[in-house]
């Protein structure tokens, strides 16, 4: 279903839903220095379906760049408890503003659950949240994990390969003509062969490619370039 749809997160929602899980979050980065670079929301490509004063809550430029789980993944954690059963012992190792995430998050009842290292590239990262039902006790969280967890994290893996190792874009968003500009670029043609081509001004073939690096989440215009081919965005 994840492969055939046009949307593979609307059937993954339906699945997860029906196993008690309320929203996830899903997101890749290309490179996994991105994260380091730029910081781990604006170093990946999400979507999430959380509710929207989550985002009020931890702020919607820094959603992740205080999330505890993760931190713990980006250094090879593959499973993330969000709430193990020592809280005071686990609260106590936070940052302060790791704190206050995670705080702003219970808050809104956001207690159990788990972040998910998933199977990805090598060369980036690609993880998942799930945010489940409240459960009585970490305990209870646990025993509820260990009867669907592996089948939960088989559908995120599934995701993750529909999405970015099929249809990246749904979440670049890269537009055709900024497609036909970087495609002509890595084919080796020069600007002014590539404006011939599609019949643009050398103006608005600048206006492709500043759009296309903002999307890429890149500097220069060879680094979209070697992103955009890296994540299989062009039809080379």
């Amino acid at each position: 279903a994840l492969g055939a749809a046009r949307d593979p997160f609307i059937p993954f929602q339906e699945f997860v839903r029906a196993h008690g899980v309320l929203g996830f979050f899903y997101g890749f980065a290309g490179l996994r220095v991105d994260m380091a670079d730029l910081g781990y929301t604006a170093g990946l490509f999400y979507r999430h379906t959380y509710r929207p004063e989550w985002e009020s809550a931890v702020g919607a430029t820094a959603l992740l760049d205080n999330d505890h789980s993760i931190a713990a993944m980006d250094h090879g954690e593959r499973v993330v408890e969000w709430l193990p059963e020592d809280y005071a012992g686990f609260v106590a190792t936070l940052a302060p503003a790791q704190r206050r995430q995670f705080e702003a998050e219970a808050d809104m009842g956001m207690l159990h659950g788990v972040s998910l290292l998933l199977d990805g590239h090598p060369l980036g990262f690609s993880g998942m949240g799930l945010w489940y039902e409240t459960q009585p006790s970490a305990r209870a969280f646990r025993h509820e994990w260990s009867e669907h967890g592996a089948l939960l994290a088989g559908a995120a893996n599934l995701l993750d390969q529909a999405v970015r190792g099929a249809r990246p874009n749904l979440l670049v968003r890269l537009s055709p003509r900024e497609i036909d500009c970087l495609s002509w670029l890595a084919r080796g043609q020069r600007p002014s062969e590539i404006c011939w081509r599609l019949g643009i001004s050398e103006k608005t073939f600048e206006k492709h490619i500043a759009s296309a690096k903002r999307k890429l989440k890149s500097r220069t215009r060879d680094q979209a370039l070697a992103k955009a081919v890296l994540l299989n965005l062009l039809p080379l």
